[in-house]
Formats: structure tokens, sequence, C-alpha cells
């Protein structure tokens, strides 16, 4: 009879451990952006692709070396809800860098980043 049941073991175990690889390259894959659209809303998209192309852009990365982490901050949504100031802060291998992002809604319903600021931090 135990026999049967240390199989049972084993499964299980190959099961949970598959199950959490799966949650795990999930929230690797979408939970920022799912994040982001449940709270934000309609700018996640735009937010999301600035953020990741911060993360490589070369006149970045030339600076403060491979980024390692990054976090981001949402000011609060201007009076007429058509505004909105976002913060990128990326940590790097030599310093560290952050992005002030302001962000506008189109009359066509778009957002677009009107303007952009950069801060590197030794």
């Amino acid at each position: 009879m135990q026999a049967k049941s240390r199989r049972f073991q084993y499964w299980g175990y190959l099961l949970a451990g598959a199950l959490a690889f799966a949650g795990f390259y999930f929230v690797k894959t979408m939970g920022q952006k799912m994040i982001l659209k449940s709270v934000i809303g309609e700018p996640a998209e735009v937010i999301d692709r600035a953020m990741n192309s911060a993360r490589v852009s070369p006149r970045i990365t030339s600076r403060i070396g491979e980024v390692s982490s990054r976090n981001f901050q949402l000011n609060q949504i201007g009076n007429r809800k058509d505004t909105l100031v976002f913060r990128v802060s990326l940590k790097g291998e030599r310093a560290d860098a952050a992005l002030k992002l302001w962000m506008v809604k189109r009359p066509s319903g778009e957002w677009n980043i009107v303007k952009s600021d950069t801060l590197f931090l030794n």
C-alpha cells in the first residue's frame, strides 16, 4: 500500500513544480501589463511600451550599464482626467536613471507622450 502513496507523492511534487513554473512564467511575461491595465486603464499600453524601450535604450544603457531593476510611480491624474505624469526609476550596474513622462489624452481617445525628461544619478 505504501508504494501507491509514494507514487502519488512524486506526481504531486511534479505537478506542483509545473504549476509554480507556469505561474512564474505568466507573471514574468504578462503580469506587469495586467497590473498596469487594471490600475491605470487605457494608458497602460503606452506606459508599458515606454518602460520597456527605456530599459533597452542605447542612450540610457551606455550611461548606467545593464538595467538590473525598474520601478514606476504614477502621479495623480489631472483635474480633467486627460493628463498623466508618470515616473520610471531604472537601477543600472554603474548608476541610476529617473525618467519623467507627461502624457495627454488626444480628442481621438489616444494617449500620447508629450514630454519626457531623463535624470542620471550616480
